[in-house]
Order: structure tokens, then C-alpha cells, then sequence
């Protein structure tokens, strides 16, 4: 175990905290008919806080691919102006996700801010609580996360080499006979695929990737993609368990044309102890990394030296209290401590016996289930790489 007397003594006065319960946001939501499916519609928003009340105008839909079966739906919501949502960074495109699946709250949140707190130059979504109403009718506790756009990640838009895809199905050898956009099979999402079609450059990351020797692939993998990055992406999959997001539940960005892919991590509510179906998990089934081909062949070849750097880096986090119990600890504390009330009232509306819960496992229990999986896990992947 690795921990520190700034840390504990960080942990100690979390917990002192902890009962302390902070008045989260509200967001009420103003639209005429049902939110829907296809095209965003006119909508205002009456958000409060303990500072202020504000009014915005924006569009707004339902969003959701395997969660839109849920009762409880998330939400894109486009502002006609950017604006700070509970401190978070001016944005005008925000997601507001159900959570639905994940009874603690915390899984997307706590992975989000894991992999920022690994390095600076990791992005993936800043989040924040909120309690939603529509039409002055209360729907439930939220994560209000900002989109992933080539603004929010801070893509060099007067480079013509800047791009971002969502979910490209670049690890797949054979084309998928179905896409959500047949005429935009990567899912590019910068610049827009009618103005620049970038499917010429990724289409040669993915020749690269399937069909260059083993020494080719040595020498010029690092002009494709960022190691550093492709390294702590690689650690928060294994920390997580999150089978979902190899394959997908990524964003693949360029920030210019100096610059090599990245990835940009989303949608990990299914991780930490649960699996994509909701099954209940504590490693008794371990994600494969392998299945993508780029940490296959990161991983296979010799001369790159893949897993002796994985292992520097993993030692690396565990060094600085990254990847710890206690830090892991204190994340789950920090939200905790603002939303230990609000999801009481959210369970209210949406109960915790729902069919599509494979157990009634309540909020503390779901909490100590985690704890568990993060103790059981740690275990593993220090054993795993003091044996590389």
C-alpha cells in the first residue's frame, strides 16, 4: 500500500467533511411538447445555484444509445451562448446524463477526473451535480458534463490537420455493415465531414495499424499516435475494468498537424465493479486490452519496449497517490459529501428495484462495492507488473 501522512491526513479531514451536505445546482428546463429524439428544439433554462438565478435560451434533445431504454433520459443540450454551469469551464454544448445505470453516481465522474489527474495533457469531460426539473416537474439527480467538441479539447481550428472522431471503428479489420451515419462511417465530429473529409487520413492510421511489418510499425507508430497518451488510456482500462472502452467509448483527436492522435476517454459508467450489462463484476471476468490491434502490437513486438514503459508509468502513479485506495477514497468522499442527500430524492422517483438492475443493491452499498473492486484490483495490477 502506498500512502503518505499528507494523504491520510487529506482523507481524514474528507471524512470530517463528508456529512456536511452542499445545495447542488438546479436546472429547470422549459419546453413546449416532450423532448425528443431527432433534431435539437427551442427550449430555456432556468438555472439557480446558491449565487444567483439565470435564464438561457438553447435547443435541447434526448440522447442515449443502449441507455435511451431507460426511463430516466439523458439530454444534449446546445445554449446560445457559452456559460459557466456550477464553475465549470464556459461551454455552450453540454451533455445531461441520466446516470440511470450506475447507482453511485460517480463511475463516469471519478474515471473522468482519474485520467486528468494523471497528466495535464489527458482530456476527458469536467462534470459536475445538478437536480433537474421539466417544466417545473422534478426528474432526478444528474451529471452535467461538458461535451467533447474540438473547442472543449482545443484543437488548433486554423490547422487544416486538426480533426476529432468519436468511436471510430479503426480496431475492427473488416467494415461494419452498420454505422449510425453511413456517410460518416469514423463518426468525425471536427471539422464537419460535408466541409473537410478527413476519412482518407484515419483510413491510413487503420492500413497502418492492420498491415505494416513489424519493423515499419516500430519505427513510425510515435508519428501516429502519442505514447504518453496511448499509455495512461491503456492504465485507466486496465484500473477500471471497462471491457466497453476498448472498441469504442473514445474520442480519437489531432490538435494539429504536428501533432499525433490522442484518445480522450467517455462513457465509463460501466466499470469498477459492474459490467456493460450491469452484471455485478469484482474481476472474476477480466477485460482483454488485447483486442484492440494497437496495444496488441504495442504489446507483442520487442523492440518498443510497450510493457516495460506501461509498467515505469503504472509504478509512476502509484508512486505519486494517483492510483491508490486512498485517493480513490477520497474521490468517492468529495462527491459524497455533495450529493449523499440528492440521490435519496432521486431514488424516490426512480427506484433502485427497477428490472433493468440486476440486484437492489442500494447507494452505500454500491459505494462499498466499488471500494471493494479498487482494493481487489490494485492487488492485481501491482502483482501483474512487478512480475513484467
Amino acid at each position: 500500500m502506498i500512502t503518505t501522512k499528507h494523504t491520510l491526513f487529506t482523507l481524514i479531514i474528507t471524512i470530517l467533511f463528508s456529512c456536511e451536505n452542499k445545495e447542488i445546482p438546479s436546472l429547470n428546463i422549459r419546453k413546449d411538447g416532450e423532448i425528443g429524439w431527432g433534431e435539437k428544439e427551442s427550449c430555456s433554462i432556468i438555472y439557480s445555484d446558491s449565487d444567483n438565478t439565470d435564464t438561457l435560451i438553447g435547443k435541447i434533445k434526448s440522447r442515449g444509445g443502449m441507455s435511451s431504454k431507460y426511463y430516466k433520459h439523458s439530454f444534449s443540450l446546445e445554449l446560445e451562448n457559452d456559460y459557466p454551469f456550477t464553475n465549470l469551464p464556459y461551454d455552450d454544448d453540454w451533455i445531461i446524463n441520466a446516470n440511470y445505470i450506475d447507482k453511485t453516481f460517480m463511475r463516469h465522474k471519478i474515471s473522468y477526473d482519474l485520467f486528468r489527474e494523471m497528466s495535464p495533457g489527458n482530456v476527458a469531460s469536467k462534470s459536475a451535480y445538478v437536480n433537474i426539473s421539466i417544466n417545473d416537474v422534478y426528474k432526478g439527480l444528474y451529471v452535467l458534463m461538458e461535451k467533447t467538441t474540438g473547442s472543449m479539447i482545443g484543437l488548433n481550428k486554423t490547422d487544416s490537420m486538426a480533426m476529432l472522431f468519436k468511436d471510430p471503428p479503426i480496431f475492427i479489420k473488416e467494415r461494419l455493415a452498420y454505422v449510425q451515419d453511413s456517410l460518416n462511417y469514423y463518426q468525425q465530429k471536427y471539422p464537419k465531414i460535408i466541409t473537410s473529409d478527413k476519412t482518407y487520413y484515419i483510413e491510413e492510421f487503420k492500413d497502418f495499424l492492420f498491415h505494416s511489418n513489424d519493423a515499419e510499425f516500430s519505427k513510425n507508430i510515435n508519428t501516429w499516435v502519442d505514447f504518453a497518451n496511448v499509455i495512461d488510456w491503456h492504465i485507466i482500462l486496465l484500473f477500471s475494468n471497462n471491457g466497453d472502452g476498448i472498441m469504442k467509448n473514445f474520442y480519437l483527436y489531432k490538435l494539429d498537424k504536428n501533432t499525433p492522435f490522442r484518445f480522450a476517454i467517455w462513457d465509463y459508467d460501466h466499470s469498477f465493479g459492474r459490467d456493460g450489462d450491469n452484471e455485478l463484476n469484482l474481476m472474476e471476468r477480466e477485460l482483454n486490452c488485447d483486442r484492440a490491434i494497437l496495444i496488441e502490437r504495442l504489446s507483442k513486438i520487442p523492440d518498443i519496449e510497450y510493457l516495460l514503459k506501461l509498467k515505469k508509468r503504472w509504478f509512476e502513479l502509484r508512486k505519486q497517490n494517483i492510483l491508490s485506495v486512498e485517493n480513490f477514497e477520497r474521490h468517492i468522499m468529495d462527491n459524497d459529501r455533495v450529493i449523499n442527500e440528492e440521490v435519496k430524492t432521486n431514488f424516490e422517483k426512480w427506484p433502485l428495484n427497477d428490472q433493468w438492475y440486476y440486484d437492489d443493491n442500494g447507494y452505500r452499498q454500491e459505494l462499498d462495492l466499488m471500494r471493494e473492486f479498487v482494493k481487489i484490483r490494485i492487488k492485481q495490477l501491482d502483482a501483474y507488473f512487478n512480475r513484467l
